[in-house]
């Protein structure tokens, strides 16, 4: 009788999981508000409602593809950007370089293209060593400017006291202007075509645009797609022209060239050297007539053998 019940409460045990194994998995319930933020101030929007409204018209597009309200929000600074509680944003490609534990969804095109070439812009003329003691205008991004500059910009090539001084401003017009217009600085890093009155004195490399990254680990896998797809889809025009498919590859490779570089010079493998042994040895002169010497020769007749 005792065995009869434990095999029925084992059967029924079973049953009971057996059904939670096959039972239905319950969706992820979707929030009723999606936060967008936008903090990418090497950007050249005219001004900082114009970039808020750019974030605006990108934020009605995802409403519309997800049907959750979606509401959008500039940012000074990248550090407001992390405390800022949104759920997806659009970052500044040199910070995202530097913090890309973000989920990447889409990368910005501007001018045709998702990476933008950069150089060195002067006030003083194209000649590098003019610049020495001078002050340096660059983007305050608070994502190892100094890295930025010194290593990806400069290669590790020019030390940190040639510069005067680096005066930081809030975004590259602020940047641009420091040197064009309020003489405060009289060198800044730009994207080609970006410095109107200055002389580029050398081109600096690749820099990738903005990221569209997915900040709110916890949205669902559905909704995500979703979003993407507005994004990518997404033909708003001004200064970011639209936006293409992830790719993290240009951000991973800024991420290491901001880290300092030690050139040491490099020795080539010498050429294997073959020679004739008759090259390294002397060969003795030898006699050409084997006849007889000059030497005379004399023979002596040995004592007799003593028994």
């Amino acid at each position: 009788m005792r065995k009869a019940a434990i095999s029925a409460f084992v059967t029924v045990v079973a049953a009971g999981g057996l059904f939670l194994a096959f039972r239905p998995a319950q969706s992820q319930q979707a929030p009723s508000v999606l936060k967008v933020g936008i903090y990418a101030p090497t950007v050249e929007f005219s001004n900082a409602q114009a970039r808020l409204q750019y974030v605006q018209g990108l934020a009605k597009s995802i409403e519309a593809a997800t049907g959750v309200k979606t509401e959008a929000q500039n940012f000074a600074s990248f550090g407001a950007l992390k405390k800022g509680n949104v759920d997806f944003a659009i970052v500044e490609g040199q910070c995202y370089a530097t913090s890309s534990s973000w989920k990447l969804l889409a990368n910005a095109t501007i001018g045709g293209g998702t990476s933008r070439s950069w150089a060195l812009y002067s006030s003083l003329g194209a000649d590098m060593k003019a610049l020495e003691g001078k002050k340096l205008a660059h983007v305050d991004t608070g994502c190892n400017d100094n890295g930025f500059i010194d290593n990806a910009m400069l290669e590790s090539e020019v030390a940190s006291s040639f510069w005067g001084g680096r005066v930081g401003k809030p975004d590259l017009n602020a940047a641009v202007a420091e040197v064009v217009s309020y003489k405060g600085a009289q060198a800044v890093f730009a994207p080609v075509g970006s410095a109107k009155g200055l002389t580029k004195v050398f081109d600096t490399g690749s820099v990738p645009n903005p990221a569209f990254v997915q900040v709110n680990g916890k949205l669902a896998g559905d909704l995500s797609k979703k979003v993407e797809g507005a994004v990518t889809g997404y033909g708003g025009g001004g200064a970011i022209a639209s936006w293409a498919s992830a790719n993290k590859g240009a951000y991973s490779g800024l991420a290491g060239r901001m880290g300092k570089t030690v050139k040491k010079g490099v020795f080539a493998a010498p050429e294997p050297v073959r020679f004739d042994a008759k090259d390294v040895l002397v060969e003795p002169p030898t006699l050409d007539d084997t006849a007889r010497t000059d030497v005379e020769q004399h023979f002596t007749k040995p004592p007799d053998r003593m028994e």
